[in-house]
């Protein structure tokens, strides 16, 4: 983290000494923009085990789970702003990243017949999906570095919408399930809920761009998008992260 910071600094830095160099007309006078990117979320993951115990057969059954949260991999990000006062602008973004991950467990379930025999039941692994959904808004102030190239400082709020896959725990169904499988000496079918929760947060970088023609560019860009939410059944789950990503930029 501190690296990414260190280099956003210096990005800022080496653009503001150039940009008061060359404040000479350019081709990049165009008031309205657009920035369509694919790229990529630094990783960040998070354990997401939990235990427990119920009565059952007048005795006490334990079950644990393991589970994993990971947000690490592609993004894809859609942006579109208008310079509203010379070289400030505002834009409005959307975001999303999907991942993949895994979660299982573990009970010890007391027998019906016999006293402190519990049987082992296995939870099976089953696969758990991650989705964040992120809406920006930034201030971008741009700076001309040459005559095809700027760069530009954003800066603003930031809301995610976080979807997390998670084991059933602690529920009527579940306690059913690791029951039934012990009597029957199977594994235990695992029961996926989905949790969601909106958290807000920060989006701040830095976005160049060179301009092919009048019009139609590319660019790159790296910044830190997210915060932090409260699920249900999770407290203070990270989301987004450092973001870096390359696309095409259009000016209007």
């Amino acid at each position: 983290m501190k690296n990414i910071t260190s280099i956003i600094v210096l990005m800022t830095g080496l653009m503001l000494a150039s940009a008061s160099e060359t404040r000479a007309q350019t081709i990049l006078q165009g008031k309205a923009f657009v920035n369509v990117n694919g790229g990529g979320q630094m990783r960040e993951s998070r354990d997401l085990n939990k235990s427990g115990s119920f009565s059952v057969y007048s005795q006490t059954a334990t079950w644990a789970t393991t589970g994993l949260t990971t947000i690490e991999g592609g993004i894809f990000d859609i942006s579109a702003g208008y310079k509203v006062w010379g070289d400030l602008g505002f834009a409005v973004g959307y975001a999303n990243f999907n991942s993949t991950s895994t979660a299982k467990g573990a009970a010890s379930i007391p027998s019906p017949i016999f006293f402190n025999r519990p049987a082992s039941v296995v939870v099976d692994e089953v696969s758990t999906t991650r989705k964040d959904r992120n809406v920006y808004l930034v201030a971008m102030w741009f700076f001309p570095v040459t005559e095809k190239i700027d760069v530009a400082v954003a800066i603003g709020p930031s809301f995610t919408r976080v979807q997390q896959d998670l084991l059933t725990t602690g529920s009527a169904e579940f306690t059913q399930s690791l029951t039934t499988a012990a009597l029957s000496g199977k594994n235990a079918v695992p029961v996926v809920h989905t949790e969601s929760g909106t958290t807000k947060g920060v989006n701040v970088g830095v976005d160049g761009t060179y301009l092919f023609t009048k019009w139609i560019g590319a660019g790159a860009f790296i910044r830190y998008n997210g915060g932090s939410v409260d699920l249900p059944s999770v407290s203070d789950l990270k989301a987004g992260g450092f973001q870096m990503g390359i696309g095409a930029r259009l000016r209007f």
